[in-house]
């Protein structure tokens, strides 16, 4: 739970860095990037809770984290085509499930060869890290 918490932590403080930067904004540059950056953020996130929240097989998840990671861009485009002079933009979504796509795919990559893992033993903790990767 823990570790869990640690990951959505970090992957928040990543975000709010990425946007937070003055005049080297990374979200002031090309449309696009910006949509399959922030969206590879929230699918990596959203595949890291599935990953430890849930039981579901690797395509499963990596199909819901995706989608999850996407529903914010949705919002987005949604929110933008009730303004005056503006649109929905069908490839600005498309780069948001594309980013999703990815952010939940190096989401599972990582969490499957990174396990973090928290010990108590006799009222001490211990804290061990293994890296370990299946073939």
């Amino acid at each position: 739970m823990k570790s869990l918490k640690n990951r959505i932590f970090i992957w928040t403080i990543l975000f709010l860095v990425l946007t937070s930067i003055p005049d080297k904004n990374i979200l002031a540059g090309d449309d696009k990037l910006i949509h399959f950056g922030v969206s590879s953020i929230f699918g990596a996130a959203s595949e890291t809770y599935l990953h430890y929240k849930t039981d579901l097989k690797t395509a499963p998840r990596i199909i819901l984290g995706t989608t999850l990671g996407s529903l914010p861009g949705l919002a987005k485009e949604l929110i933008d085509s009730t303004k005056k002079g503006n649109h929905f933009s069908g490839s600005d979504l498309a780069a948001d499930v594309a980013g999703a796509f990815v952010g939940a795919m190096l989401g599972n990559l990582v969490n499957n060869i990174i396990q973090v893992k928290v010990k108590k033993t006799n009222d001490k903790k211990g804290f061990v890290i293994s890296l370990a990767y299946e073939f």
